[in-house]
């Protein structure tokens, strides 16, 4: 998954009040998209989930005019991640801006986390420059990632937002006959299939979550339910968590059109590869667990 980089990349997120050097990366986003260099281009079918593309993010020293306010952002094993604050600067030479939702699927991955996490807190930076609570013009912490509001005293810390992955099981008689409920959004010109997810409410244990999102998009109850791991998702400010259930009671469908385009039962010899290279997602890393592991996916 996207935050798999193993013991080379070490996420290091603790802040740390400097400056950036010349070797440093140093980010900038500008209208949804991060300053990017491509470097080899790949396959052109935008579903493919790894279609191929190599990337470069800028250094300090590749800007000929240094942004003027940068603040640090995490460091990935011996490399140091900034990120311009200012609203425009001048690109790089070779650099341009790139969808944000296309660098998941680009290499090397390492790059793919950085400028996912990166458009995350830009966001949250953008986003809270004005007090929620008295409306002053807000301030960054010198010595933490915090935004305080010098006139009321408020706080904001960085938005993460809980939401669920859910791969509702139907276990057959025979193992071969077990199946797995995918979805594709409505609304989109292409969507992969996947899996039911949706975001936690107020007040609402991710348990309850998961029966809600269930029932809302397709119509079952479910039973036995079984963490399976975490996932950041930069891309939505989510913090996805991965469940395994069983259906509880009928199977028939009743999909909800408002959201999703269609919902269908998969065994395992019918599911679509799409997922095959999906090295991101933990929707991906689930489908593909059904499809290769059948029930020892999750026994």
């Amino acid at each position: 998954m996207i935050q798999d980089l193993g013991a080379g990349h070490a996420f290091d997120n603790h802040f740390e009040p400097n400056e950036p050097a010349d070797s440093d990366y140093l980010l900038h986003f500008f209208a949804g998209g991060c300053l990017t260099r491509v470097t080899h281009v790949g396959g052109t079918d935008a579903d493919a989930g790894d279609s191929g593309e190599v990337i470069e993010l800028p250094r300090a020293a590749d800007y000929a005019r240094r942004p003027t306010q940068a603040t640090y952002l995490f460091s990935l094993g011996e490399e140091r991640f900034f990120l311009a604050l200012d609203e425009r600067v001048a690109a790089p030479a070779g650099f341009a801006y790139e969808s944000v939702n296309w660098l998941r699927r680009a290499e090397p991955a390492h790059l793919l986390f950085a400028a996912a996490t990166a458009s995350q807190l830009d966001r949250w930076y953008r986003e809270n420059r004005y007090c929620g609570r008295c409306g002053a013009p807000t301030e960054l912490a010198p010595a933490s990632r915090e935004i305080v509001c010098p006139e009321c005293a408020r706080i904001v810390y960085p938005k993460i937002c809980p939401g669920v992955i859910c791969a509702v099981v139907r276990l057959g008689d025979d193992p071969a006959d077990d199946a797995v409920v995918l979805t594709r959004y409505a609304g989109r010109t292409t969507a992969l299939w996947a899996l039911v997810a949706g975001f936690t409410e107020i007040g609402e244990p991710l348990e309850d979550t998961v029966r809600r999102e269930v029932m809302e998009e397709v119509g079952l109850s479910v039973k036995n339910l079984r963490f399976y791991k975490s996932q950041p998702w930069s891309f939505t400010d989510t913090l996805m968590v991965g469940f395994w259930c069983e259906v509880d009671g009928s199977s028939e469908l009743a999909v909800d059109h408002s959201e999703l385009k269609e919902a269908r039962w998969f065994t395992r010899s019918e599911m679509p590869l799409e997922r095959v290279g999906d090295r991101a997602s933990l929707t991906g890393e689930m489908i593909e667990r059904f499809r290769t592991m059948g029930r020892a996916a999750w026994e």
